[in-house]
């Protein structure tokens, strides 16, 4: 995420990683390479293929299955019976036509599971304001749930995936389903969240304040939900990965004139450039964790479009591929769990991959770790002791197939010194697949015995628009879609 007048001062950087000082001459352009071309091309064998139907099955499964009642919204995790996060809501409409496509639901299934989760979700008013959806809801009626709390807050990010999900849900299938997900993105006002970036991320107190979308809206007395009085969050999405990337997407293409910002903004999301050692340059994130480089890329189809133009749009900053961005920093994000396998058992050239996610803390309890991965912007490493995320690996199958099919391989049947599997829990005796993280480090429970709705979706869809491109084409079909793409003036691949 970078400084869009300074920027050309910082491509020209010293970057420190690792603790070596390190000068280089960083690209101004990050351009398509063959490499990306070959692994867009990626020929899956047999193996491979058995492989991902067994992950992806139990990815699906689970967001199937665990679900609240008499709304079937997905959990927020299987250790939780209390609410349901919408932003795994919006991976969770996204696997109802793959879930079609391969067989495990049939179409009227599908189609009856998102008419009851949009019906509930859009004709409610204590869930959403200014048309932003909250954070978390009830499980079982997509309204606010009774354990409140510091939960109700309007979250942008989070409606940005539901309604990603909601658009792909409503192209596939038409009818009440495309009616309702339509009405979400109508009355979703981005232009409500904008705030004045907020002083500590000011690249100078020189430069005119900047404008982007608000992290959200939280309720000053919580006990009265959305209706009482409440605050924007000061905090914005203003550097550029993938959260951002795909929440300013769509407040681009909102259909509703007096929602939408103006394509400016995304241009105008700080980026920086950064780079490990001899690996290739690429924009990083904050906190360099993998899912900021394919969150994005789970619905927005980067593939066929080249480096993007701000200076179209009077913005200093350097064009950027976003497509071979993250396959750039994700094999550098892989390049650094093998240079950490010294001081670390999970690691290794087949195991790698570090993003938020549930691990076991010292007390024994599942708990929630957010890691530091460097070259980032906050410019520090939390490994955590070493724990590895399976989902991270297996939803960069979409820039790295050959390193993520590997891995993958390799977390299905990593098993300890009694030959027991570690992250691997089989469908047909209650699990859901590949657990939601794991460390070897630990004396015992190496696996930790959870699953996110956060990361079996996002892994579920990567993996099919690696093999099929499904979720790529029905979410670039919806007219928000194409409508943000042509006010973006994204250009075609020569």
């Amino acid at each position: 995420m970078s400084r869009n007048c300074a920027v050309r001062a910082a491509l020209i950087s010293v970057t420190l990683v690792i603790g070596v000082e390190q000068r280089s001459s960083l690209a101004t352009e990050i351009k398509r390479s063959a490499a990306t071309d070959a692994s867009i091309e990626y020929p899956f064998t047999p193996d491979d293929e058995a492989l991902l139907d067994e992950i992806q099955y139990g990815c699906f499964k689970f967001l199937w299955d665990q679900v609240g009642s008499p709304v079937p919204l997905v959990k927020d995790r299987l250790t939780d019976d209390v609410v349901s996060s919408l932003a795994g809501v919006g991976f969770q409409l996204s696997s109802l036509p793959i879930g079609i496509q391969r067989g495990w639901i049939t179409q009227s299934e599908g189609e009856q599971r998102a008419e009851q989760i949009l019906q509930a979700l859009v004709q409610r008013q204590d869930n959403k304001k200014f048309g932003i959806y909250l954070h978390y809801v009830d499980l079982n009626h997509g309204g606010l749930h009774s354990s409140r709390g510091a939960q109700v807050q309007a979250s942008t990010v989070d409606h940005a995936l539901l309604q990603a999900g909601a658009m792909t849900a409503g192209v596939y299938f038409g009818g009440e389903v495309e009616s309702l997900a339509n009405q979400m993105v109508r009355q979703a006002n981005w232009k409500t969240y904008e705030v004045p970036l907020n002083e500590g991320a000011r690249r100078s107190k020189d430069d005119a304040v900047e404008k982007f979308i608000s992290f959200g809206w939280r309720a000053e007395r919580e006990y009265e939900g959305l209706a009482g009085p409440g605050d924007f969050r000061p905090w914005s999405w203003y550097k550029a990965s993938d959260e951002e990337l795909l929440v300013t997407f769509l407040a681009v293409g909102s259909p509703t004139a007096e929602h939408r910002v103006e394509p400016e903004m995304y241009y105008r999301l700080h980026r920086t450039i950064k780079q490990h050692r001899q690996m290739s340059p690429h924009v990083v994130s904050w906190g360099g964790q993998a899912f900021t480089y394919f969150f994005a890329h789970c619905w927005i189809d980067y593939r066929g479009y080249g480096a993007d133009d701000p200076q179209t749009f009077g913005v200093d900053q350097p064009p950027v591929d976003w497509f071979e961005n993250s396959r750039r920093a994700l094999l550098t994000h892989r390049q650094r769990c093998i240079e950490s396998a010294e001081d670390f058992r999970s690691f290794g050239p087949n195991r790698w991959g570090m993003s938020p996610c549930a691990d076991i803390n010292s007390k024994g309890d599942i708990s929630y770790i957010v890691q530091s991965v460097r070259p980032c912007m906050e410019d520090r490493d939390n490994f955590f002791g070493g724990t590895v995320a399976p989902y991270a690996a297996g939803s960069s199958i979409m820039f790295t197939p050959e390193e993520s099919i590997a891995a993958l391989r390799d977390f299905r049947h990593l098993k300890d010194d009694a030959g027991n599997l570690i992250v691997w829990r089989d469908t047909e005796e209650g699990g859901y697949g590949l657990l939601d993280s794991y460390n070897l480090d630990r004396t015992d429970r190496k696996g930790t015995p959870d699953y996110l709705s956060i990361d079996h979706g996002p892994m579920l869809l990567a993996i099919e628009n690696a093999r099929t491109g499904l979720i790529w084409k029905l979410f670039m079909q919806h007219p928000s879609t194409r409508a943000a793409i042509e006010r973006l003036k994204f250009r075609p691949l020569d």
